[in-house]
């Protein structure tokens, strides 16, 4: 088969015939448009180029570039362009062509803006942000309502799928992170303590900061970055893969098939590993104290048992169960609000950890400074 041609022909007084055949290749000589455009410019009453292929061989963009152009000039005079003769390949790649990219505004010059925009902005988006926590909030409080009491549409397997995974499955990290943290409170305590010749105070100083503060924070702590992260990335995949609109179209309510439950476990099990968590950070002073400041394991055990109140497990109790509610919402909420790319699933994961660590901190602050106003 030989080079690249094309012939040119009339039929009838407005269309302009062009017949496209031989092997298209950019290495080789291929026509120009051009003589088509002449061939225009020599009959105005030509309103109409038909294009048909005879003999036409292999080809490459060198083609598409021919027709694209060919059809870009008649355009430019008014002209159609019938390409229904052409190969349906040839056809999609013209059209697809001719759609070409959309149109993007130019980019000007960078303008920096006022402090005063750029805060009115961020205002006015944590504002839209706050608005629509408060109501996802509101939603769930509901959906857990209708779970209590035997209303809400969920699975009783995923509801004991989600008590293992948050409880369970979190037995051996939330125990390590525990153990070393009594541990460095009881050597930071036997530092300064041992210089008043009080180095039995230690098992106070670990008993009671354990069971009201460290406990329940690092507990907290290892929730959101586990757990909370956890339920983000699950939802946010079930929401790009369009999961969440199937139990919808089921009518099935997400909030009580997907959050609830979630929320629920958190709450039940955060009570019980708060105790957990406060036995192995009390067993870690104890080794400390123990194998360093020759204190015997009876005395430490007195002294913790003497200086450990009822009110302060109380106040470790209920920090838990407020940080677990912050965790499971945190990751409720991005999780079922992520979009509908991947990179939205790790945007949402990275939000929900970082959201949850700063939240469980101040819920923190705020029951601290509470508990110290009512004296508990």
């Amino acid at each position: 088969m030989g080079g690249a041609f094309t012939s040119l022909s009339r039929q009838g007084e407005e269309t302009l015939k062009v017949r496209i055949g031989g092997e298209w290749h950019l290495r080789g000589q291929v026509p120009a448009p051009s003589e088509v455009e002449e061939e225009l410019s020599r009959d105005p009453r030509l309103r109409r180029v038909l294009l048909e292929h005879q003999d036409l061989g292999a080809w490459d963009s060198s083609l598409v570039t021919y027709l694209v152009t060919l059809a870009a000039r008649c355009r430019a005079r008014a002209v159609d362009v019938d390409a229904s003769g052409m190969p349906a390949g040839l056809r999609r790649l013209l059209n697809l062509a001719r759609s070409g990219a959309p149109n993007v505004p130019p980019v000007g010059p960078r303008h920096h803006r006022s402090i005063a925009s750029v805060v009115g902005v961020w205002a006015t988006s944590m504002a839209a942000r706050s608005a629509d926590m408060v109501g996802f909030l509101g939603q769930t409080a509901l959906a857990v309502r209708d779970l209590l009491i035997g209303r809400a549409h969920y699975r009783r397997a995923d509801f004991a799928l989600a008590l293992e995974h948050v409880g369970g499955s979190a037995l051996p990290l939330v125990a390590i992170i525990n153990f070393l943290v009594g541990a460095v409170l009881a050597f930071l305590g036997a530092v300064q303590l041992e210089r008043f010749g009080a180095s039995i105070y230690v098992a106070s100083l670990v008993g009671v900061g354990t069971v009201r503060e460290t406990g329940a924070l690092m507990t907290g702590i290892v929730m959101a970055g586990r757990t909370g992260a956890s339920f983000a990335a699950v939802l946010g995949t079930m929401k790009v893969n369009s999961e969440v609109d199937a139990l919808e179209a089921m009518n099935l309510p997400p909030m009580h098939f997907l959050v609830a439950p979630r929320v629920v476990a958190m709450l039940v099990m955060m009570p019980l590993l708060v105790i957990y968590a406060d036995v192995f950070g009390m067993m870690g002073g104890f080794v400390v104290a123990v194998t360093t400041l020759d204190i015997t394991p009876a005395l430490y055990l007195h002294e913790t048992q003497r200086s450990i109140a009822l009110h302060d497990a109380a106040v470790g109790v209920i920090k838990g169960v407020a940080f677990g509610a912050v965790v499971a919402l945190c990751g409720c909420y991005f999780g079922m609000r992520t979009g509908r790319t991947a990179s939205s699933v790790g945007t949402s994961t990275t939000a929900a950890v970082v959201s949850g660590i700063l939240l469980v901190i101040v819920v923190d602050a705020g029951l601290t400074f509470f508990f110290y106003a009512v004296r508990m």
